[in-house]
């Protein structure tokens, strides 16, 4: 039989098993739900470096495939990679550019030359983008538009991406485009038919020298002229002799005018004008004389006319120092009577208008 003090310490015992039994089990539950907690990390963690790994794939096909010519180089120069369409652009293998210094591939990129993007690499959110030309066979160019970005090579130092974009095409269409423009400026402003400077021409140089003339408190002249009988000369040879002589006469106009500032323009129909720049009637009507005669020893022939039997000229010669208070259609109207005038007491004269003048200047 067992004593009362063994029995006492064996059902202590027991009790004390027994809480170890339930605190290990508890333990056992927690050790199962950290276990489920990791499994559920690692699946996280290796879902996430797949994506990773997919994702790295996918740019490593964008950059190899890509149709732009795209390499990575270090701040020291050194290329660490180039796409296919790198090396195609260089006309070099994968092991004749990637480890070689840029500089020695490509001539813009020096490093030691501060307008190279490779100087700022080293900048956060750096990024350059300028045109540059390549000559190729035939005496032509390529142009590209190349751009650099900073960033973090894969051993960790800096350097930047280059891309090199084929601008080609859009370049030969903006020069055709500037070309265009140039040429529709110039047919905006020349007479078709004369190949002189036309009215819009001719209005817009008169209120620019009007403008800069009063600034300057300077003289300017105007000459205004007309084909005499000019209608006659249609009916009796036809319009397009009476075009072929509206050409000869206003090439004759334009080898009057002597001075860069000086034009000569075609004011409509048989009419043509003359701007005169710094110069006073004096002057104005020499050149005017110089006009009639020029035209005048064309010796054109005109049997309709009723002045001479060849193609004369009637002018009207007006002069005055411009003032911001005056308008430059006044000076028009001043030669216009002085060239009806003309035609009135004869034709194939020089007459001039009536208009005040302040100041004497030098002659033309």
């Amino acid at each position: 039989m067992i004593d009362p003090t063994t029995l006492d310490m064996l059902e202590k015992r027991i009790r004390n098993l027994e809480l170890e039994n339930k605190s290990l089990a508890e333990d056992c539950k927690r050790l199962a739900a950290t276990q489920n907690t990791l499994e559920e990390i690692v699946a996280t963690a290796t879902q996430k470096q797949l994506i990773v790994e997919m994702q790295s794939m996918e740019l490593e096909q964008i950059f190899s495939s890509c149709a732009d010519p795209i390499w990575v180089v270090r701040q020291d120069g050194i290329v660490v990679r180039a796409n296919s369409a790198m090396l195609r652009f260089l006309g070099r293998s994968q092991n004749e550019v990637v480890g070689h210094p840029c500089h020695d591939i490509l001539s813009f990129c020096n490093r030691h030359n501060t307008s190279c993007p490779l100087t700022s690499a080293h900048q956060p959110q750096s990024f350059h983008e300028w045109d540059i030309e390549r000559p190729v066979s035939g005496g032509e160019s390529e142009f590209y538009m190349a751009s650099t970005s900073s960033l973090i090579t894969l051993d960790g130092s800096p350097g930047i991406v280059g891309q090199f974009r084929d601008i080609t095409l859009r370049k030969r269409a903006e020069d055709a485009l500037a070309q265009a423009n140039v040429a529709l400026s110039h047919m905006a402003r020349v007479d078709g038919l004369t190949q002189i400077p036309n009215r819009r021409s001719f209005d817009e140089t008169l209120s620019k020298e009007w403008g800069r003339l009063a600034r300057e408190d300077s003289p300017l002249s105007l000459i205004l002229c007309d084909i005499d009988c000019f209608k006659n000369y249609n009916d009796h040879y036809g319009h397009q002799a009476g075009d072929d002589c509206l050409r000869r006469v206003a090439q004759a106009l334009a080898s009057c005018a002597q001075r860069a500032a000086d034009l000569v323009a075609r004011y409509g129909g048989e009419e043509f004008v003359l701007i005169l720049p710094q110069t006073p009637l004096e002057g104005a009507l020499r050149v005017a004389e110089n006009m009639r005669r020029t035209v005048e020893k064309l010796a054109i022939q005109h049997a309709g006319s009723i002045v001479k039997p060849i193609v004369t000229l009637s002018l009207g010669v007006a002069s005055v120092v411009p003032a911001q208070h005056m308008q430059a259609n006044r000076l028009i109207e001043i030669a216009d009577q002085a060239l009806y005038q003309a035609k009135e007491t004869g034709r194939n004269k020089v007459v001039s208008g009536h208009v005040f003048m302040d100041h004497v200047h030098p002659p033309y």
